[in-house]
């Protein structure tokens, strides 16, 4: 649905339950989904904002949000306000209220419904986020200043939130900066949006916990639910730094040889950007990215122009002018950067995911679905805030299953698909190598996958045209409403003849898919059945 277009449900505070209409599907991420809504009132046109649905976290109780978690976002509002930063999005208002409902579906002053749910209303940031114009596309000599200067602006705003005297002596802390809550917008160019995350430095614990492993610093991944400090959000612009110059997520902290690997691929970048110092630049970006707290940088509005100095080019005094050319190194006229800003607004944030149905209260439920998914791999650190990418990422494995190449024809991306859905496609895969369907719930939170062996697994020579089935949200068709996303998986043919004839635990589980090869990815929206719907073998 286009991201512009009513989707014919409403949500407002007890008082007013259809004050905000709701437009397009929706944003999923790990605390819930944000639209684009228009707030009508009596005025004589409707203005646009965005609208966060928030998800319980995983082992809230019956009563969240308790009055404190209230009271912190209404206080987050007001230092927001404060504040006046054009690099932040702007937090307007908190309330509870009814599910998502149909014009005239919530009664006026049901303040005590069970089904109560908790609303973050902000400003509505126009432009592409910076995953959408970068990821992929590596920094070259003529686009390496102006990537580098978004981080300087992202630096700017995390700054200005952690002063004590800018913010009258409540600094805060971002907590989840990642390209995908940064919005390049056509006036204020960078924008941190989702301030959901946001909490006072001297906050207490965090019962959510929520973070994105790869931008995540090590302190933070080892105890989540802990205060964090400043250093957490150095580590995490560092990281941004990193997407920016290599178009690629960084590896988690944690990760074994994460950074040195870090250290490599931002060198290599530099050189081929024409930095003077490539070696410079990349032990810069590197100090943010300290595994010791203490020795990352404490002033970022330092940091960041000694990192926007350090990307002098080879045989310049000073980094000059910005060349012509757009943020992915392609040349463009005046004109035609116009065109694309305009196409960016009109596509705005949805360009980040692709388009589904439309949401309905059942997505955030406390608990995954239950109930006919196949067998799933546990839960891991990759289950942190955000939507999954829409984009595949191959595994890195060795063998004749890195050689398979392979395709998901039907249903296609977006699609509709009941409680139990057929998939086909093609296949080209070495002796023996076959192919499995991995499934991932994009809304509700849980980072695990499921797993099915596709028809004929056992004779890959077969598998030329494929086809197989998977399952969504249990027989009492509780995910309906509910984003998925299914990957074609090209594994060694001995281990998916061990889960097929055996009982696997959660962690063989796990080391199935991680074996293989993701060679084609679909996401598709769960939608009701008129009748139970199943899957007794292969179709026709």
């Amino acid at each position: 649905m286009p991201a512009e277009e009513p989707n014919g449900l409403f949500v407002g505070p007890p008082e007013a339950p259809d004050r905000h209409e709701l437009l397009g599907d929706g944003i999923p991420g790990g605390e819930g989904i944000t639209w684009k809504a228009r707030y009508q009132g009596e005025l004589t046109s409707p203005l646009p904002l965005a609208i966060k649905l928030l998800r319980p976290p995983r082992d809230a109780g019956p009563d969240w949000p308790s009055a404190r978690d209230q009271q912190r976002w209404r206080d987050h509002a007001v230092l927001l306000r404060h504040l006046k930063l054009d690099h932040v999005v702007r937090l307007d208002e908190v309330f509870l209220g009814a599910p998502p409902h149909p014009a005239g579906g919530a009664r006026a002053g049901d303040a005590t419904s069970a089904e109560s749910m908790a609303y973050l209303v902000m400003e509505w940031v126009e432009g592409p986020t910076l995953y959408a114009l970068l990821a992929g596309i590596p920094a070259r000599d003529d686009t390496i200043r102006r990537r580098l200067e978004y981080v300087a602006q992202a630096g700017e705003a995390l700054a200005s939130l952690a002063s004590v005297t800018r913010s009258g002596g409540n600094p805060s802390l971002h907590r989840d900066v990642k390209p995908t809550n940064c919005i390049v917008h056509p006036e204020r160019d960078l924008v941190l949006i989702d301030v959901s995350t946001l909490r006072l430095i001297d906050d207490g614990h965090d019962l959510a916990g929520w973070h994105t492993p790869a931008y995540t610093a090590p302190e933070a991944l080892a105890a989540p639910h802990l205060p964090r400090a400043v250093a957490a959000d150095v580590y995490s612009l560092g990281a941004l730094t990193y997407f920016c110059l290599t178009g690629q997520d960084p590896p988690a902290a944690d990760a074994s040889g994460a950074l040195a690997h870090i250290e490599r691929e931002l060198a290599a970048v530099a050189r081929l950007s024409g930095v003077k110092d490539p070696g410079h630049l990349a032990s810069h970006i590197l100090s943010a990215l300290d595994g010791d707290a203490s020795r990352r940088p404490a002033d970022l509005r330092s940091w960041s122009r000694g990192l926007l100095e350090a990307a002098v080019p080879a045989g310049a005094g000073g980094y000059g002018e910005l060349p012509e050319g757009d943020l992915a190194g392609r040349p463009h006229s005046p004109a035609r950067l116009r065109r694309r800003w305009l196409a960016f607004a009109i596509v705005a944030v949805s360009l980040v995911v692709a388009a589904g149905g439309v949401f309905l209260p059942g997505l955030l439920a406390r608990t995954p679905d239950g109930g006919g998914q196949g067998r799933t791999a546990p839960p891991s650190l990759s289950g942190g805030t955000g939507a999954a990418p829409t984009r595949s990422t191959p595994s890195r494995t060795t063998g004749d299953a890195a050689k398979a190449t392979g395709t998901i024809i039907s249903p296609a991306d977006g699609s509709g698909v009941k409680y139990c859905s057929y998939f086909s496609g093609t296949a080209s895969l070495p002796p023996d190598t076959t192919l499995i369907l991995a499934k991932q719930n994009l809304v509700n939170g849980d980072p695990n996958k499921y797993v099915e062996v596709v028809f004929g697994y056992n004779n890959p020579s077969a598998l030329a045209t494929w086809k197989g089935a998977h399952y969504f949200g249990g027989e009492n068709e509780g995910g309906v409403g509910q984003n998925f996303r299914v990957e074609l998986v090209a594994v060694k043919l001995e281990r998916a003849r061990r889960f097929h004839d055996t009982q696997l635990t959660v962690g063989e589980v796990q080391a199935l898919v991680k074996s293989g090869t993701v060679l084609a990815g679909v996401k598709v929206h769960r939608v009701a059945s008129a009748t139970p719907n199943q899957c007794p073998g292969p179709p026709a």
